[in-house]
C-alpha cells in the first residue's frame, strides 16, 4: 500500500470520534403530557458533524411545541459538542410564546473557561469541560451507572447551576415503541432545587426513554414514541 495511502487513513482514524453511544442520524421523537392529556410533541437529533472552531463537533438539535391551552409554546436548541474533549463549544436555545421571541446565543471557549453571549461584550466565566443542557443529556448517556449511585458535576457552562447531582434511585423496565421491554435506569437530575427525572434503558445506548420535567404549569412527561 502506498505510504501516502497510510497517511491519509492515519489522518482519518486521528480525527475519527471517540466511542459513542450515538451517531449522527439518531432521531428520537416523544409525545409530552401533562397528567394523562397529550399537550405536544418533541424530537432531538444527532443532525450531523462539523467543525466548530478548527474542532470536530457533534451538532444535537432539540425542537418541540405545544403546552396546555392558552399556553402554547415551540422551542428549539442547538448545541455543538466537540468529539474529544465532549465539550460544549457553541449553544443557541429559541423560545415563541403567547407571540413573543426570546432568543439566546452563546458561544463556549472550554481552553479558557469562559463564554460570551453574542451581542455582549462581556465575558463570563465557565467550569472546567463545560456543557450546556442539551450537551447534558447526551454527557449523561455515556457516563457508567449504578443503582444506588450519586455523582456531583460541575460542568454546567453557568457556574451558578452547579454542582448538578445525579442520583440512580432504582432500576425498573420500560416499553419501547416497538413493543419489546427493556430494564431502564431511574436517574434523577438535580440543581438548584429543581430535579428532572430521567429513565435511561440500562444497556450500551443508554437511550432516554421518559423525562419528567417540572414546568411553571405542572409536571410535563416525554415518552419516547419513535425513532433510532
Amino acid at each position: 500500500m502506498p505510504v501516502f495511502t497510510l497517511l491519509a487513513q492515519a489522518a482519518l482514524l486521528a480525527r475519527a470520534p471517540a466511542p459513542y453511544p450515538f451517531a449522527v442520524g439518531e432521531t428520537l421523537h416523544y409525545e409530552a403530557t401533562l397528567a394523562t392529556f397529550p399537550i405536544g410533541t418533541a424530537t432531538v437529533t444527532v443532525t450531523r458533524m462539523a467543525q466548530e472552531r478548527g474542532k470536530e463537533a457533534f451538532v444535537f438539535s432539540a425542537t418541540g411545541e405545544g403546552g396546555p391551552p392558552g399556553i402554547g409554546a415551540r422551542y428549539e436548541m442547538t448545541s455543538w459538542v466537540g468529539t474529544g474533549p465532549f465539550n460544549s463549544l457553541r449553544f443557541n436555545r429559541r423560545l415563541e410564546q403567547s407571540g413573543k421571541v426570546v432568543e439566546e446565543r452563546y458561544q463556549i471557549i472550554p481552553d479558557s473557561s469562559r463564554y460570551r453571549v453574542e451581542g455582549k461584550p462581556q465575558n463570563w466565566a465557565a467550569p472546567d469541560n463545560p456543557l450546556d443542557e442539551l450537551a447534558f443529556l447526551y454527557f449523561l448517556r455515556t457516563m457508567p451507572m449504578k443503582v444506588g449511585g450519586t455523582y456531583r458535576i460541575s460542568r454546567y457552562f453557568k457556574t451558578g447551576y452547579n454542582p448538578i447531582d445525579v442520583r440512580v434511585v432504582a432500576r425498573d423496565t420500560a416499553r419501547l415503541p416497538s413493543g419489546a421491554s427493556v430494564p431502564v435506569l431511574v436517574v434523577e437530575v438535580t440543581s438548584r432545587g429543581t430535579t428532572v427525572g430521567v429513565r435511561f434503558t440500562d444497556d450500551a445506548r443508554r437511550l432516554p426513554v421518559q423525562l419528567d420535567l417540572p414546568l411553571p404549569y405542572g409536571s410535563v412527561t416525554l415518552e419516547l414514541t419513535g425513532g433510532a
